[in-house]
């Protein structure tokens, strides 16, 4: 007997495949075809499936010594025309196909007993439901190999009026080959024909549904006209079915499964598996391929392709860059020389950001310490910077006269960096910031300098609490992702742009932490806007990882907030 999963001979007493470890479903008792010759032509040697309308079963056409499929159509369903018809339009759609991807048809028939088959050839692998059930994770690069030879199939079928109606993985077959996994599509038992020279009976009833409905489109659950897009829409349910290991939508039901195709948004596949990695790009493709109107999907199977391609593209060029250029959410580090203010002392630094991924803000934190100098907290500090000015005058030994001018020198320089030190710790705390009670800490709720406290709008983003009729989780997490591109970009006027609206949309306290960073980075660091918002993170996150970095630039320690 031959293994039906992979096959491989696994002997007449073994009730498992030796190979790959199936269990073997012993027919040739039970079977009426096993090991009988059907039309003279094909000896069946084992039976691999079994459906509603027929079974699949492997044989050996005879004249050429070849293994091939043969499908064979209950005896109890040649009375029903429609079953008849349809089983015939597979044949007849099939054999349209001449593609590498697809299944090729051989040959179409009539055994001595009556029963119709379809000859196909034979695929030795296995089905895409198979390879997820078996190998999940897979990797990004791998489904797209996957997916983009499916739509191959797909745009070879379209252009030639075929649709398939069915796709789901178990008509999937997937061959191991040198090259790598090799795909073909089959099984077009409901595809549909949709040029005029098919003048044959409908084969649906209007308003009839027919396919499998995890994989259904909108239109198809509602029983409306179809075209090519529909079945682009199951290829999205696939891709997020490989990506994530789950399917869009769960129920317990058929009518369930199509009740949320019509009705319901499906959530992002990070969403559902945040441990999976999924790039961008590929979240981005697989939301628009299961958008509810067919419009809004890619136009065509090759339009469909060659948005997957380049996603795995820009996937691999990512891969290949830098550690410093994330290509995800992931803040890059942004080289930025200082220039003597509040950044430090004139040297080129990098600062890397922070995200929401917990192992990159804590290899932040591990890396941050000691690339920059604390910032000034107030008017103690300024000694610190007389020592630093006066370490650079030299110092000299010799006359007296020549002592009482370095004195003078000296004196005149410590009080011009007072004066400078002064007034600009008086504009920075002082007259217009408010804050001069506490450095560190902004008070809860402080209004924008010269805004009246009756005036809700003025309260500052930082200290707004956003409401839930203003959220947008959606929109905010893609302002923040092309933030996040801005700011690898070092747009950091753009990226702030961007956070900012995201925030107003969502309120979550990792942007806070971003729009500090990124106002920590600009030309001309605004340094009482970044301290504005990382206090908004820290009072929300108080325990966040970034908080040592965020003390060490801001030069002295964040009160916790009290415990309630």
């Amino acid at each position: 007997m031959y293994c039906p999963s992979c096959g491989a001979d696994a002997r007449e007493s073994s009730r498992f495949c030796p190979a790959c470890g199936a269990t073997l479903v012993r027919a040739a008792d039970a079977d009426e075809y096993v090991g009988k010759t059907i039309a003279l032509k094909y000896r069946v040697e084992a039976l691999i499936g079994e459906g509603g309308m027929g079974k699949v079963y492997r044989a050996r056409q005879l004249a050429l010594d070849k293994v091939v499929v043969l499908k064979v159509l209950r005896q109890t369903l040649l009375s029903d025309e429609r079953t008849v018809q349809r089983f015939q339009r597979e044949a007849k759609a099939a054999s349209r196909l001449n593609h590498p991807n697809s299944i090729s048809v051989l040959d179409f028939g009539q055994a001595e007993d009556g029963a119709l088959f379809i000859a196909m050839e034979y695929v030795a692998g296995q089905d895409l439901h198979q390879i997820l059930s078996r190998e999940w994770p897979l990797g990004e690069a791998r489904v797209v190999r996957l997916v983009t030879q499916v739509l191959s199939a797909l745009s070879d079928a379209h252009g030639a009026g075929v649709i398939h109606r069915d796709l789901k993985p178990e008509n999937i077959m997937v061959e191991r080959r040198k090259e790598g996994d090799f795909v073909k599509v089959l099984d077009f038992g409901i595809a549909k024909i949709t040029d005029s020279t098919d003048d044959g009976p409908a084969l649906t009833r209007a308003g009839f549904v027919c396919g499998t409905p995890e994989y259904m489109s909108p239109e198809q659950a509602r029983g409306s006209a179809l075209d090519h897009r529909s079945d682009l829409y199951a290829v999205g349910v696939i891709l997020y079915q490989l990506m994530t290991g789950l399917l869009p939508f769960e129920s317990d039901s058929a009518v369930g499964f199509a009740t949320k195709h019509l009705t319901e948004e499906p959530p992002p596949p990070t969403r559902r598996r945040p441990d999976a990695r999924i790039s961008p790009g590929m979240e981005r493709l697989i939301l628009r391929a299961l958008s509810k109107s067919p419009d809004d999907r890619p136009a065509n199977a090759e339009a469909f392709k060659a948005e997957l391609l380049a996603v795995d593209k820009e996937r691999r060029r990512a891969d290949a860059a830098p550690r410093r250029a994330q290509p995800s959410a992931v803040l890059a580090p942004l080289p930025r020389k200082s220039t003597g203010g509040p950044m430090g002392d004139g040297r080129d630094t990098t600062v890397p950001g922070w995200d929401n991924n917990e192992v990159t803000v804590e290899a932040t934190v591990r890396a941050l310490p000691g690339v920059l100098a604390p910032l000034p907290a107030d008017t103690n500090d300024i000694p610190a910077t007389a020592e630093q000015t006066d370490s650079i005058v030299p110092t000299h030994s010799g006359s007296g006269g020549s002592g009482v001018a370095f004195f003078f020198k000296s004196l005149t320089i410590l009080l011009v960096v007072a004066a400078v030190g002064f007034f600009a710790y008086y504009f920075t705390y002082g007259a217009g910031s408010g804050t001069q009670d506490l450095p560190y800490a902004l008070p809860k709720n402080a209004p924008v300098p010269g805004a009246t406290s009756s005036s809700s709008a003025e309260v500052p983003l930082y200290d707004r609490q956003i409401s839930a009729g203003e959220r947008n989780v959606e929109r905010a997490g893609q302002l923040t992702l092309d933030g996040d591109r801005a700011f690898q970009r070092q747009d950091v006027g753009l990226a702030t742009t961007l956070y900012l609206e995201a925030f107003s949309l969502s309120g979550d306290p990792e942007l806070a932490l971003k729009l500090g960073n990124a106002y920590w980075h600009r030309p001309n660091p605004d340094v009482q806007e970044a301290r504005s918002w990382w206090n908004r993170h820290l009072r929300e996150v108080p325990n966040s990882k970034a908080r040592p970095v965020i003390e060490e630039h801001l030069g002295g320690p964040i009160a916790r907030p009290a415990a309630p």
